[in-house]
Parts: structure tokens; sequence; C-alpha cells
């Protein structure tokens, strides 16, 4: 049987570090490519990449260019982006089930959760910082709607630094899947499970103290199972800019029903839903989205570096 040779490619810096045994920090793509306009996604990539570099770790941004999936971009390929995003159509979102696709078509898009966990763990790396990960969406039991995160999260032993799910969730069902899955769920510091904008939400959960802490808990699970689960490190918003659960509940509740209105479900009613706040909250929802995505991957390089 012939070996299949995978389109990936390491930037020159992951290829370093990896080369040096340094620590490196997955980080996914579609807040680039469908999350924030142009030309703020590049300022954000640049701002978050700058905060990994800054804690002695080598960013790893996962995207997929012309059905190559590059493992940290380089210079060339985030000139190649910005060209493509002078026609966003033509940038896709791929999961874990498009990977294949976009390889053979040679397409270009943004990796969710489940493509980012499946691409660092298939190049060696074991932490990944992202915003919130996908979940059991509300009224699951008439739409049966479940995000492919949470399979992947069943099956790829990588951690996963988050803020909780997105608050747009069922979030008591979506902790009921993982830990059916067999996902163990770590808060940072804390007992309570954070909603994304808000940090507390109502439910509770085991806590890590420290960044070795954890690393010893993935070694320990590792050298019980190599084909263990991942982890995730659910990590509040920093109180300074947390929307409380009771305000945002509110915005939450229109978005939710100007979807049904519209009838926008499917992969469709995130970005939606998403779009619905930062309008309704008039752009603190984004801010607070930003927030969290720093401080996830501030403490996702501090577990990075434990686990070299």
């Amino acid at each position: 049987m012939t070996t299949l040779t995978l389109p990936i490619k390491l930037s020159s810096g992951v290829q370093r570090a990896m080369a040096e045994h340094r620590a490196v920090l997955a980080m996914e793509s579609t807040v680039l490519t469908h999350g924030l306009p142009y030309p703020d996604n590049f300022e954000v990539l640049k701002i978050l990449e700058q905060l990994c570099t800054d804690s002695g770790v080598e960013p790893a941004t996962i995207i997929v260019l012309d059905g190559i999936a590059h493992i940290g971009m380089d210079e060339a390929d985030i000139a190649n982006l910005k060209d493509k995003m002078q026609n966003r159509e033509q940038l896709h979102k791929f999961g874990r089930r498009e990977l294949p696709i976009a390889m053979v078509k040679g397409l270009s898009g943004g990796t969710t959760v489940s493509a980012t966990m499946l691409l660092a763990y298939y190049s060696g790396i074991k932490v990944f910082s992202t915003g919130g990960i996908g979940g059991v969406h509300r009224g699951w039991e008439r739409t049966l709607d479940i995000s492919s995160d949470l399979k992947a999260l069943a099956e790829i032993p990588v951690i996963v630094v988050s803020a909780g799910c997105k608050a747009i969730l069922d979030i008591p069902a979506t902790l009921e899947y993982l830990e059916t899955s067999g996902v163990p769920v770590f808060g940072w510091q804390t007992h309570d499970f954070p909603a994304f904008y808000s940090r507390k939400s109502g439910l509770k959960i085991d806590k890590v103290d420290s960044a070795k802490q954890l690393a010893d808990i993935y070694k320990t699970m590792m050298a019980l199972d190599a084909k263990s689960s991942g982890i995730i490190l659910a990590n509040p918003v920093p109180i300074a800019q947390e929307i409380p659960q009771e305000q945002i509940s509110i915005h939450i509740e229109k978005a939710i029903q100007a979807a049904e209105d519209m009838g926008v479900g499917g992969k469709n009613l995130t970005p939606y839903l998403l779009s619905f706040l930062a309008e309704s909250t008039q752009g603190l929802s984004v801010a607070t989205n930003l927030a969290l995505l720093k401080n996830n991957v501030i403490i996702g390089a501090q577990i990075a570096k434990e686990l070299v």
C-alpha cells in the first residue's frame, strides 16, 4: 500500500522551534477568515502571535491555503492570505470533515477547532488556544445540532485552552456530552465553568492551579492511554472585559429568536448569532472576544512550555 504524503507545511519558525525543542502553541484561523473584518483581522493576528513570542513560545496559526495546511505562517503566506481577502467568498471554513476535500481540491480557508486540533496533533503540537469551543446548540432536541468539535475533543489528545464553550450554546448539555465522551474539563484556577463572555455559568468543574499541574495531568493521561481524549482548560475572561451573564443573556435570546425567524440553521447559525450579538451589544461582545483570545494565548503558552 502506497503511503500518501499529505500537503502539510510547517512555517520556518515552527520548524526551528521544533528542531531546537522549544514550545509551540497552535491557534485557529477562522477568526481571521470569518470572524473579523479586514484589516482588523491581521492586526489581531499580529497581537496574538506577539503575545506568544513574548512568552517564549513559537506561534503556529493553522490555516489552509491553496490546499496546503500551514502550521504557522511565513510572511509569504500572510501576503497570500491578504490577497485572498479581496474576495472572501473564496475563503471557506474547514472542520475536520472538510480537510481532505480542501486538500484535494486546492481550496483555501480557516480551520475550526476540530480541524485545528487534528492538524496540531498530526504536527506534534500538544496545546491549542482558541476563543470558545463549539458544542450542543439550544434546541438540540429538535435539530440534533451538535458541533463536531466535541467529537474531536473525544478523540484527539490535545489540550484546548478556551473561555468555555460559546455562550449561545446549551452549556449544561455541552458539559454533559463531554462527560459522556470522557473528555476532562478543568477550570483555570476556578471551579466554575466560564460562559465565554461571562466568568461564571454556575456549573461546577474540577480546578487546576498551575500550568505544571495540567501538564502533569496530560502526561499521566497519555502514559495510561496513548489514544486518550483531548483536555479542555476553561479559562475565564479577564474581569475588566467580562459581560455579566444577566446582561449578555438578553442579547443572546434576541439573537436566537432572530435566527429562528430568519430560518438560519446548520453551519450558518453560529456566525449569524455572533454577528447579531456584535451589532446588538454595539461591539462590546467583539471587544470581550478579543480580550479572552489574548488571555487564552497567554495561558496556553505557559502550558506549552511545561510540555517541551
